[in-house]
Formats: structure tokens, sequence, C-alpha cells
């Protein structure tokens, strides 16, 4: 699973997507989509209907996330089965709390060991 998870762009090239409507959604979402800036509710509108019904099952933390993942990854991470889906939820967290583990120290070296002298 290779995911792109940049922080911060939401830029979609889809063009042919229908907006969405109240009758896509609840009235709290309606609300939610309604208080979302315009280039937000664009991009929404340009996701497909899958996409858009999995977004208001996350979490408030994973929808902040959702929005990070370019178009391909959300779409990506929708069609995924529950296990697999999970498992990246997971690395997508870890990722956004910069909590990637380091590599093992190689045997026999610290892990305290400072970088080599002139190798800035």
């Amino acid at each position: 699973m290779a995911l792109a998870i940049p922080i911060g762009s939401t830029a979609l090239a889809q063009d042919e997507a229908a907006p969405a409507t109240s009758t896509d959604m609840t009235p709290d979402q309606t609300a939610a989509y309604d208080s979302w800036p315009p280039d937000q509710q664009a991009a929404y509108d340009t996701w497909p209907m899958e996409t858009r019904g999995y977004y208001w099952t996350l979490s408030p933390d994973r929808q902040e996330l959702f929005w990070r993942l370019s178009d391909e990854d959300r779409v990506l991470i929708t069609s995924m089965s529950g296990p697999d889906r999970e498992s990246t939820w997971q690395v997508i967290e870890a990722r956004a709390a910069g909590a990637a583990e380091p590599a093992p120290a190689p045997e026999g070296e610290p892990a305290d060991m400072p970088p080599p002298e002139g190798g800035e």
C-alpha cells in the first residue's frame, strides 16, 4: 500500500461530478458542508458518491485527515476492505502525528550514536 499523504493540498482533477445537494446528506451533514469554504465544497462535490458517503462515516479527526489525502488516495481508501482500511488509517494517523518509528540501529551500534563528522 503506497499512499501519498501530502499535508495540505486539496486540489482535485475531476470536472464531471455533480454538486452535492441537501438530498445527498442529512441535515447535520448539510450544515457541516454549508460551513466549509467554497473551495472545500467544490472539492467534495467532485468526489465519487461512494467517497462522499464514506467521508461522513469517519470520526471528526479522520475527516480532517481525509482532506489531506490526494484524490487517488481518498478513492483508494474508500474501496478497501475493513481490515486493510483500518491498518491504512493507522499509518495515516501515525504519519500525521509525526510518529513514524525510526529504523532500529544496526547490531553493535548504540541507537544514540552521533552522526559522523563532516556528513552534514
